[in-house]
Protein backbone atom coordinates (compact mmCIF):
# COMPACT_ATOMS: atom_id res chain seq x y z
CA UNK A 1 0.00 0.00 0.00
CA UNK A 2 1.33 3.44 -0.99
CA UNK A 3 1.68 5.83 1.91
CA UNK A 4 2.07 9.82 1.13
CA UNK A 5 3.23 12.38 3.53
CA UNK A 6 2.13 15.39 1.24
CA UNK A 7 -1.80 16.15 2.13
CA UNK A 8 -0.16 15.82 5.85
CA UNK A 9 2.77 18.47 4.81
CA UNK A 10 -0.15 20.78 3.80
CA UNK A 11 -2.20 19.94 6.22
CA UNK A 12 0.71 21.33 9.15
CA UNK A 13 1.11 24.70 6.71
CA UNK A 14 -2.48 25.39 6.63
CA UNK A 15 -2.86 24.93 10.80
CA UNK A 16 0.10 26.80 11.31
CA UNK A 17 -0.82 29.69 8.65
CA UNK A 18 -4.27 29.57 10.92
CA UNK A 19 -2.71 29.80 14.43
CA UNK A 20 -1.23 32.74 13.72
CA UNK A 21 -3.55 34.47 11.64
CA UNK A 22 -6.09 34.12 14.96
CA UNK A 23 -3.06 35.19 16.94
CA UNK A 24 -2.93 38.17 14.98
CA UNK A 25 -6.49 38.69 15.06
CA UNK A 26 -6.54 38.87 18.77
CA UNK A 27 -3.53 40.98 19.48
CA UNK A 28 -5.53 43.42 16.68
CA UNK A 29 -9.16 43.26 18.64
CA UNK A 30 -9.62 46.12 21.02
CA UNK A 31 -11.66 43.67 23.33
CA UNK A 32 -8.89 40.84 23.78
CA UNK A 33 -8.65 40.00 26.91
CA UNK A 34 -5.45 41.98 28.67
CA UNK A 35 -4.26 38.80 30.20
CA UNK A 36 -4.02 37.27 26.58
CA UNK A 37 -2.43 39.89 25.05
CA UNK A 38 0.49 39.62 27.37
CA UNK A 39 0.86 36.17 26.49
CA UNK A 40 0.89 37.36 22.64
CA UNK A 41 3.74 40.06 23.58
CA UNK A 42 6.37 37.11 24.95
CA UNK A 43 6.04 35.38 21.21
CA UNK A 44 9.15 35.41 19.30
CA UNK A 45 7.29 36.89 15.92
CA UNK A 46 7.79 40.40 15.40
CA UNK A 47 4.41 41.40 13.89
CA UNK A 48 2.20 39.74 16.55
CA UNK A 49 4.28 41.85 19.12
CA UNK A 50 3.97 45.09 17.04
CA UNK A 51 0.41 44.63 17.10
CA UNK A 52 -0.23 44.28 20.67
CA UNK A 53 2.21 47.30 21.16
CA UNK A 54 -0.78 48.87 19.03
CA UNK A 55 -3.87 47.27 20.83
CA UNK A 56 -5.16 49.76 23.51
CA UNK A 57 -6.39 47.06 25.55
CA UNK A 58 -2.45 45.83 25.86
CA UNK A 59 -1.63 46.19 29.88
CA UNK A 60 0.91 49.61 30.64
CA UNK A 61 3.58 47.47 31.87
CA UNK A 62 3.72 45.54 29.13
CA UNK A 63 3.23 48.59 26.64
CA UNK A 64 6.48 50.20 28.33
CA UNK A 65 8.10 46.57 27.37
CA UNK A 66 7.30 46.20 23.51
CA UNK A 67 8.05 50.34 23.87
CA UNK A 68 11.51 49.57 23.34
CA UNK A 69 11.24 47.48 19.99
CA UNK A 70 8.23 49.39 18.89
CA UNK A 71 8.12 53.09 19.92
CA UNK A 72 6.18 54.47 17.14
CA UNK A 73 3.33 51.93 17.32
CA UNK A 74 3.27 52.86 21.15
CA UNK A 75 3.31 56.77 20.25
CA UNK A 76 0.45 55.72 17.79
CA UNK A 77 -1.71 53.83 20.47
CA UNK A 78 -4.96 55.23 21.04
CA UNK A 79 -4.19 54.15 24.40
CA UNK A 80 -0.92 56.85 24.79
CA UNK A 81 -2.84 59.82 24.28
CA UNK A 82 -5.48 58.45 27.34
CA UNK A 83 -2.59 57.99 29.51
CA UNK A 84 -0.95 61.51 29.18
CA UNK A 85 -3.84 62.91 30.54
CA UNK A 86 -4.78 60.66 33.08
CA UNK A 87 -1.02 60.26 34.77
CA UNK A 88 0.72 63.83 34.06
CA UNK A 89 3.71 63.09 35.07
CA UNK A 90 3.75 59.20 32.92
CA UNK A 91 7.21 60.01 31.40
CA UNK A 92 8.52 59.45 34.83
CA UNK A 93 6.67 56.19 35.00
CA UNK A 94 8.81 54.85 31.88
CA UNK A 95 11.52 52.82 32.09
CA UNK A 96 14.29 54.57 30.61
CA UNK A 97 15.18 52.19 27.89
CA UNK A 98 11.66 52.33 26.60
CA UNK A 99 12.11 56.46 27.00
CA UNK A 100 15.02 56.34 25.05
CA UNK A 101 13.42 54.67 21.87
CA UNK A 102 10.13 56.95 22.52
CA UNK A 103 12.78 60.09 22.84
CA UNK A 104 13.92 59.30 19.10
CA UNK A 105 10.76 59.08 17.38
CA UNK A 106 9.39 61.81 14.95
CA UNK A 107 6.25 61.94 16.99
CA UNK A 108 7.94 62.19 20.29
CA UNK A 109 5.80 64.55 22.68
CA UNK A 110 7.65 68.42 23.60
CA UNK A 111 7.18 67.50 27.47
CA UNK A 112 8.95 64.11 26.93
CA UNK A 113 11.56 66.22 25.47
CA UNK A 114 11.26 68.74 27.75
CA UNK A 115 11.65 66.04 30.88
CA UNK A 116 14.37 63.96 29.05
CA UNK A 117 16.81 67.47 29.01
CA UNK A 118 16.30 68.24 32.93
CA UNK A 119 17.40 65.04 33.78
CA UNK A 120 21.02 63.95 34.78
CA UNK A 121 21.26 61.16 32.38
CA UNK A 122 23.23 61.36 29.17
CA UNK A 123 21.50 58.71 27.26
CA UNK A 124 18.32 60.95 27.73
CA UNK A 125 19.98 63.94 26.07
CA UNK A 126 21.24 61.94 22.95
CA UNK A 127 17.95 60.48 22.22
CA UNK A 128 16.29 64.00 22.23
CA UNK A 129 19.77 65.32 20.47
CA UNK A 130 19.23 62.78 17.24
CA UNK A 131 15.12 63.59 17.48
CA UNK A 132 14.79 65.49 14.01
CA UNK A 133 11.92 67.41 15.58
CA UNK A 134 13.61 68.37 18.61
CA UNK A 135 13.05 72.44 19.33
CA UNK A 136 16.14 74.90 18.66
CA UNK A 137 15.33 76.25 22.38
CA UNK A 138 16.28 72.51 23.47
CA UNK A 139 18.95 72.43 21.69
CA UNK A 140 20.64 75.25 22.62
CA UNK A 141 20.15 73.86 26.39
CA UNK A 142 21.93 70.05 25.62
CA UNK A 143 24.79 72.36 23.82
CA UNK A 144 24.96 74.04 27.16
CA UNK A 145 24.81 70.58 29.19
CA UNK A 146 27.73 69.00 26.71
CA UNK A 147 30.54 71.62 28.50
CA UNK A 148 32.50 71.09 25.13
CA UNK A 149 33.74 68.23 26.23
CA UNK A 150 31.13 65.26 25.48
CA UNK A 151 31.90 65.27 21.65
CA UNK A 152 29.08 62.91 20.70
CA UNK A 153 26.27 65.37 22.25
CA UNK A 154 28.06 68.37 20.65
CA UNK A 155 27.96 66.40 17.26
CA UNK A 156 24.35 65.43 17.43
CA UNK A 157 23.41 69.26 17.96
CA UNK A 158 26.21 70.26 14.96
CA UNK A 159 24.46 68.22 12.41
CA UNK A 160 20.69 68.65 13.79
CA UNK A 161 18.77 70.66 11.24
CA UNK A 162 16.81 72.98 13.89
CA UNK A 163 20.55 74.31 15.56
CA UNK A 164 19.91 78.00 15.45
CA UNK A 165 22.15 79.74 13.48
CA UNK A 166 24.35 81.72 15.83
CA UNK A 167 24.89 78.29 17.79
CA UNK A 168 26.18 76.95 14.69
CA UNK A 169 28.93 80.09 14.54
CA UNK A 170 29.82 79.11 17.95
CA UNK A 171 30.30 75.56 18.26
CA UNK A 172 32.63 75.78 15.17
CA UNK A 173 35.09 77.03 17.26
CA UNK A 174 35.46 73.62 19.52
CA UNK A 175 37.95 71.99 16.25
CA UNK A 176 38.06 70.87 13.27
CA UNK A 177 35.91 67.50 13.81
CA UNK A 178 32.51 70.06 14.70
CA UNK A 179 33.15 72.51 11.87
CA UNK A 180 33.23 69.67 9.44
CA UNK A 181 29.66 68.36 11.01
CA UNK A 182 28.49 72.09 10.95
CA UNK A 183 29.73 71.76 7.42
CA UNK A 184 28.00 69.15 6.38
CA UNK A 185 24.58 70.38 7.74
CA UNK A 186 22.40 71.28 4.94
CA UNK A 187 20.91 73.64 7.04
CA UNK A 188 23.86 75.50 7.54
CA UNK A 189 23.83 79.10 6.45
CA UNK A 190 26.39 80.87 4.32
CA UNK A 191 27.48 83.13 6.99
CA UNK A 192 28.50 80.15 9.05
CA UNK A 193 30.35 78.42 6.22
CA UNK A 194 32.31 81.89 5.41
CA UNK A 195 33.40 81.45 9.13
CA UNK A 196 34.12 77.59 8.73
CA UNK A 197 36.24 78.72 5.58
CA UNK A 198 37.94 81.72 7.29
CA UNK A 199 38.82 80.04 10.11
CA UNK A 200 39.98 76.67 8.91
CA UNK A 201 41.00 77.31 5.32
CA UNK A 202 44.44 77.43 5.67
CA UNK A 203 45.06 73.98 6.70
CA UNK A 204 46.95 71.42 4.42
CA UNK A 205 43.59 69.03 4.78
CA UNK A 206 41.67 70.80 2.02
CA UNK A 207 38.40 69.07 3.40
CA UNK A 208 36.65 72.15 4.53
CA UNK A 209 37.14 73.34 1.13
CA UNK A 210 35.58 70.90 -0.48
CA UNK A 211 32.47 70.71 2.34
CA UNK A 212 31.67 74.38 1.65
CA UNK A 213 31.63 73.61 -2.24
CA UNK A 214 29.06 70.86 -1.88
CA UNK A 215 26.87 72.52 0.32
CA UNK A 216 23.75 72.94 -1.51
CA UNK A 217 23.47 76.70 -0.35
CA UNK A 218 26.53 77.39 -2.05
CA UNK A 219 25.53 78.60 -5.51
CA UNK A 220 27.66 79.36 -8.36
CA UNK A 221 28.00 83.38 -7.96
CA UNK A 222 29.24 81.94 -4.80
CA UNK A 223 31.80 79.54 -5.67
CA UNK A 224 33.02 82.19 -7.42
CA UNK A 225 33.11 84.91 -4.85
CA UNK A 226 34.91 82.15 -2.38
CA UNK A 227 37.03 80.82 -4.59
CA UNK A 228 36.13 77.32 -4.67
CA UNK A 229 35.97 76.71 -8.22
CA UNK A 230 38.25 77.17 -11.11
CA UNK A 231 36.07 78.65 -13.55
CA UNK A 232 32.39 79.70 -13.66
CA UNK A 233 31.41 76.79 -15.92
CA UNK A 234 32.65 74.77 -13.37
CA UNK A 235 30.65 76.50 -10.87
CA UNK A 236 27.72 76.27 -12.94
CA UNK A 237 28.99 72.41 -13.40
CA UNK A 238 28.89 71.72 -9.42
CA UNK A 239 25.58 73.27 -8.92
CA UNK A 240 24.17 71.32 -11.19
CA UNK A 241 25.30 68.14 -9.92
CA UNK A 242 23.90 69.30 -6.49
CA UNK A 243 20.08 69.41 -7.47
CA UNK A 244 17.92 66.55 -6.86
CA UNK A 245 16.28 66.92 -10.26
CA UNK A 246 19.45 65.86 -11.98
CA UNK A 247 19.42 63.14 -14.48
CA UNK A 248 21.54 60.24 -14.21
CA UNK A 249 22.33 61.08 -18.33
CA UNK A 250 23.61 64.29 -17.12
CA UNK A 251 25.54 62.99 -14.23
CA UNK A 252 27.28 61.28 -16.74
CA UNK A 253 28.20 64.01 -18.87
CA UNK A 254 29.23 65.78 -15.63
CA UNK A 255 31.49 63.01 -14.76
CA UNK A 256 33.53 63.75 -17.50
CA UNK A 257 35.95 66.63 -15.77
CA UNK A 258 39.40 65.89 -13.74
CA UNK A 259 37.54 68.33 -11.27
CA UNK A 260 37.91 66.55 -7.96
CA UNK A 261 35.18 68.30 -5.94
CA UNK A 262 32.80 68.03 -9.04
CA UNK A 263 33.52 64.23 -9.32
CA UNK A 264 32.64 64.08 -5.44
CA UNK A 265 29.16 65.76 -6.20
CA UNK A 266 28.45 62.87 -8.67
CA UNK A 267 29.01 60.43 -6.53
CA UNK A 268 27.26 61.48 -3.78
CA UNK A 269 23.82 62.22 -6.18
CA UNK A 270 21.03 59.35 -5.79
CA UNK A 271 20.53 59.69 -10.04
CA UNK A 272 24.46 58.74 -10.01
CA UNK A 273 24.63 55.43 -12.42
CA UNK A 274 26.97 52.27 -10.89
CA UNK A 275 29.12 52.28 -14.31
CA UNK A 276 29.23 56.37 -13.10
CA UNK A 277 30.21 56.25 -9.85
CA UNK A 278 33.01 52.86 -10.56
CA UNK A 279 34.33 55.24 -13.65
CA UNK A 280 35.00 57.97 -11.12
CA UNK A 281 36.78 55.72 -8.70
CA UNK A 282 39.41 54.31 -10.81
CA UNK A 283 39.62 58.37 -12.25
CA UNK A 284 40.37 60.01 -8.73
CA UNK A 285 44.12 60.36 -7.32
CA UNK A 286 44.13 59.49 -4.06
CA UNK A 287 46.23 57.67 -1.89
CA UNK A 288 44.39 54.27 -1.46
CA UNK A 289 47.22 52.79 1.16
CA UNK A 290 47.15 55.39 4.13
CA UNK A 291 43.84 57.43 3.35
CA UNK A 292 43.67 61.12 4.89
CA UNK A 293 40.95 62.79 6.11
CA UNK A 294 39.84 63.80 3.07
CA UNK A 295 40.51 60.41 1.40
CA UNK A 296 37.98 58.85 4.41
CA UNK A 297 35.30 61.81 3.02
CA UNK A 298 35.50 60.66 -0.69
CA UNK A 299 35.35 56.87 0.61
CA UNK A 300 32.07 57.37 2.72
CA UNK A 301 30.54 59.11 -0.10
CA UNK A 302 31.05 55.80 -2.43
CA UNK A 303 29.84 54.03 0.66
CA UNK A 304 26.67 56.20 0.92
CA UNK A 305 25.00 55.85 -2.57
CA UNK A 306 23.24 52.76 -3.06
CA UNK A 307 24.05 52.61 -6.61
CA UNK A 308 27.59 51.84 -5.72
CA UNK A 309 28.63 48.04 -6.64
CA UNK A 310 29.25 44.97 -3.94
CA UNK A 311 32.71 44.94 -5.03
CA UNK A 312 33.94 48.32 -4.69
CA UNK A 313 32.10 48.35 -1.22
CA UNK A 314 34.37 45.77 -0.11
CA UNK A 315 37.10 47.22 -1.43
CA UNK A 316 36.16 50.57 0.25
CA UNK A 317 35.93 48.59 3.50
CA UNK A 318 39.25 47.06 3.44
CA UNK A 319 40.64 50.67 2.62
CA UNK A 320 39.14 52.35 5.76
CA UNK A 321 40.34 49.56 8.34
CA UNK A 322 43.71 50.64 7.12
Amino acid sequence: MKVTTEPLVVDKTTTTVAVWASDAQMATNPNTNPQLLRKIATEKDWELRRLVASNPNTPTDVLWQLGIDFPEAILSNPIFELLQIEQLQLVAEIPNSTLISLLQCERAPKNFMEYAVNQQDYSLWLAVAYNPHTPSALLENLAQKSRRQDRELIRAVAAHPHTPKHLLAEIIDIGGGIAQIVAENPHTPVAVLEKILDKYRQTNDPIFTTLVALHPQIAPQLLMQMGLAPNESAAQSLWLAKQSATTSSQLVELAQTSWDILRLAVVRHPHALGSTIEQIWHQLEIDRTAPRQIDRLIYDSFVANPNTSSALREELRKLLQL
